[in-house]
């Protein structure tokens, strides 16, 4: 059966000190030999990629406005703070003064709007509060009222009755036959002059007139109490429909907040934007979106920028040699006649679907990048799969495969004997012998065909 040899990647071997000697057969074929030794296994799958950067910012304008310098190139290196483009600075002071305006006339018409719910507020307190009281003091005059008419017509009622008592005396007071006519007339006279009192008392009687007097000032007070309540009324009512409501209120401060928020950012972006666009951090110009003179609005892009601390070496891996690998794995790269340590950072879990690029995208992370990297190179990389300290390691040329198993043969009395092995770890030259092989046992192989089972060997 022909001789198969399997291959995983390229490898090296650092240890392992086989020695190798020539043989021959009966027939005088020679055939090569060496001794399973235990030494150090490393095993590398080589890989081409392209450095690329995993971290990249993009700029973008934070205002309307007219670009004024570039000052940069795609392609140039930055460092984090560096400026790279200027707006039209007269335009911007020119926008920074109309916001500030703006804000002012905003500030006004709030204080202004603040001021008018303040004063119908007050006024509609005012009526709501003193509605109560003015009615209460209306009843109460009422009442007031009430009680000096009664006193005043009680007391007219008094001296009426009195004036018609005396006219009733005067009336009978007349001289009979046994009458003294001198006394009677002086009664009658007493009585007519009571009754001339009488007539006075019932219109200049002083608690007459102090109840007419206190009954005007009452119907005055009255009159006044009215005229007010009904001007509250009237107040209430129209205040009422102008009277701020507290989900109003709430509006208000809603809109005053948010404008000043606006204008404020407005005034941070404008600020920010005549300091120019500065690089966020260091790196590689990688695109520029605007040229000098060009207007952008807000959220345009400006300029993107690759990290150089976060380049890596992006290899996309065939579904074979994908299993070797895993995240965390040291790795290198060879970028412009220099080597740089790597570490495997990230396994996409998916395939490129590209059709460039097949295979799954490994991004080898360079752990100490430096500029003499440049992005979008093409790079030869080593990703270190395994390390075996102490293996029995053999030739890969020593080892056979066909459909029953993995075998080698033996040198034992210059006979070649099969024996079959499990084969561990493998790179281009060496092998791992997990069972099957002990150390310092020699076997041996024929370039050309397989060794028979029992076949004589004889060593040159």
């Amino acid at each position: 059966m022909k001789h198969k040899k399997i291959i995983m990647g390229t490898c090296v071997v650092l240890a392992a000190a086989v020695g190798l000697v020539s043989v021959s057969v009966s027939a005088g074929t020679a055939i090569e030999t060496a001794r399973a030794s235990t030494g150090r296994l490393d095993c590398e799958l080589e890989l081409n990629g392209k450095v690329e950067s995993l971290r990249d910012v993009t700029s973008y304008s934070r205002i309307d406005g007219r670009i004024c310098t570039v000052h940069v190139r795609e392609g140039d290196l930055v460092k984090k703070g560096d400026l790279l483009i200027s707006y039209d600075t007269k335009e911007l002071t020119r926008k920074q003064t109309l916001t500030e305006l703006d804000a002012e006339a905003e500030q006004g018409g709030y204080d202004g709007k603040k001021q008018y719910g303040g004063r119908v507020a007050g006024l509609y307190g005012e009526a709501k509060n003193s509605l109560p009281e003015l009615e209460a003091q209306i009843q109460t005059t009422e009442a007031v009222i009430l009680m000096t008419r009664q006193a005043l017509n009680d007391r007219k009622s008094e001296l009426s009755a009195r004036g018609a008592q005396l006219q009733a005396d005067l009336a009978g007071c007349v001289p009979d036959e046994d009458d003294d006519p001198d006394e009677v007339a002086r009664a009658r006279e007493c009585i007519e002059s009571q009754i001339a009192q009488n007539a006075h008392d019932q219109q200049y009687d002083s608690e007459i007139v102090k109840k007419q007097e206190e009954l005007q000032f009452l119907d005055y007070l009255m009159a006044t109490y009215k005229e007010k309540k009904s001007v509250m009324e009237s107040q209430k009512a129209q205040t009422q429909l102008s009277l701020q409501t507290e989900g109003e209120k709430n509006r208000l401060e809603a809109e005053k907040a948010a404008s000043d928020i606006e204008s404020g950012t407005c005034l941070e972006d404008l600020a920010t934007a005549s300091e120019g666009i500065r690089a966020e951090i260091s790196g590689v110009v990688t695109h520029i979106y605007v040229t000098e003179g060009c207007r952008v609005s807000e959220g345009a892009e400006l300029i993107r920028i690759e990290s150089m601390d976060e380049a890596a070496v992006v290899c996309y891996v065939n579904k074979y040699d994908i299993i070797s690998i895993e995240e965390g794995q040291t790795a290198s790269a060879h970028i412009k006649n220099k080597d740089y340590e790597c570490t495997v950072s990230r396994i996409e879990k998916k395939t490129s679907d590209d059709g460039e690029s097949p295979g799954v995208r490994v991004e080898l992370k360079i752990n100490e990048p430096d500029e003499q990297i440049i992005l979008g190179i093409e790079a030869k990389a080593k990703v270190r799969t395994a390390m075996l300290a102490y293996a029995l390691l053999v030739p890969v040329d020593a080892i056979y495969s066909d459909e029953e198993d993995d075998h080698v043969y033996v040198i034992e009395d210059n006979r070649a004997v099969r024996r079959k092995v499990v084969i561990g770890v493998r790179n281009d030259d060496m092998a791992e012998i997990r069972e099957g092989l002990s150390a310092g046992e020699t076997v041996g192989w024929d370039e050309m065909n397989e060794l028979a089972d029992g076949q004589k060997v004889k060593v040159k």
